[in-house]
């Protein structure tokens, strides 16, 4: 395993790899004419999701060489700890900053579409997971509440359960047990109707600056972690509605986002405290401003995988359990060099086979999604 230096330099030679192989025509058939979308947002998915894969990478290497699935792995690799926390953080203030002014004409269908962006994504990322944990578990399977388990594992994430498979504790790590933001992310969806209730009594700015008042100063001292996420959203909302009464040049914006991205690099502790949130809050507000870190956000490369960014985020972490289970079974022996260049070519494996669940099972479920169901009234 690299160390922080040279897992910097990796790093950052992944993304010009990125920016070359994805930029090109080669996958031209990735490009979205929608003139509603904003590329940097687009952009900026794609590279929360990198953070979160770099992430899970450092935690798979270790877990699958006999160490536990903790934050101690991290010793060095502090890059890759706060690489996660990242990540979540802001992919959170996006969902929170996506639909801050969502008014559905029908709730139902508004469901109907969230769970068919959801759902298929998340059924094939369990259905690898199933087929794995059977194959691993062939010699000693357990049949004990199988049904029961599987349930869980197909409920489109809203239970945030994931139970072990045929009798494999750590089933949930084989895609890096990241379904568990989908928990959260549910629970905001189901909290929409309340909040837009509230939202047109009293305006989105009271409805955001409240709900971040109760999270970080009655919910943070009984549970740190759960106000941190419920804020996150609600900071997300806050950025929506800036850029109505602010406005800041694009270069002092972009110049703001990398100092900040600097502090938060090297001052966080890579766990989701509340006393770090008005960093985060100040960088999702400066790209809400139109800060796109210098025109980074905005590369063809980088906005097209952001449209790929949930495969991603979902079957990245069954991509390293699968190399480091082939390494460990087959007792391979490969020095730091050696793993290094397997691990980019797996990566970029599975970037490909994500811009292709995109393109093939995510954008026709979104487009099926769109259509005016015939037996939902409007």
């Amino acid at each position: 395993m690299l160390k922080s230096y040279q897992m910097f330099v990796w790093i950052l030679g992944l993304l010009l790899l990125c920016w070359a192989v994805f930029g090109s025509r080669l996958f031209a058939f990735m490009d979205n004419l929608d003139s509603r979308r904003v590329e940097r947002l687009d952009g900026l998915r794609f590279l929360l999701a990198f953070c979160v894969v770099m992430h899970h990478y450092v935690y798979s290497y270790y877990y699958l060489h006999g160490q536990p699935w903790t934050p101690a792995v991290f010793v060095h690799n502090l890059l890759n700890l706060r690489m996660g926390v990242f990540g979540v953080t802001l992919f959170f203030m996006l969902s929170g900053y996506l639909f801050a002014q969502t008014s559905p004409v029908s709730w139902p269908h508004f469901y109907l579409k969230r769970f068919l962006r959801i759902a298929p994504i998340f059924y094939l990322s369990s259905c690898c997971c199933v087929l794995l944990a059977l194959y691993l578990q062939r010699h000693s399977l357990v049949s004990r509440n199988m049904l029961l388990n599987l349930y869980y594992w197909f409920d489109a994430g809203i239970t945030g359960v994931k139970p072990p498979l045929f009798g494999m504790q750590d089933a949930r790590l084989i895609n890096a047990g990241v379904t568990w933001t989908l928990f959260w992310e549910w629970a905001f969806y189901f909290s929409l109707p309340l909040l837009c209730f509230v939202r047109q009594k009293t305006g989105l700015l009271p409805l955001a600056m409240s709900v971040i008042f109760i999270a970080v100063y009655c919910g943070a001292p009984f549970n740190q972690q759960k106000a941190y996420f419920i804020a996150c959203f609600a900071v997300g909302a806050l950025a929506r509605i800036v850029p109505e009464t602010i406005q800041l040049p694009k270069k002092l914006c972009d110049s703001a986002i990398v100092l900040l991205l600097v502090l938060i690099f090297c001052i966080t502790t890579g766990r989701y405290h509340i006393h770090f949130l008005p960093l985060f809050a100040l960088l999702f507000i400066l790209i809400a401003l139109g800060g796109d870190i210098f025109g980074l956000l905005r590369l063809k490369a980088f906005v097209r995988l952001g449209d790929a960014s949930y495969s991603i985020y979902l079957l990245h972490g069954i991509g390293w359990f699968c190399l480091n289970k082939v390494i460990a079974v087959h007792n391979l022996v490969l020095n730091r060099t050696q793993y290094t260049l397997v691990s980019t070519a797996v990566i970029f494996v599975l970037l490909v086979i994500c811009t292709l669940t995109y393109q093939y099972i995510e954008k026709p479920f979104m487009a099926l999604g769109r259509r005016k169901s015939p037996w939902l009234k409007e």
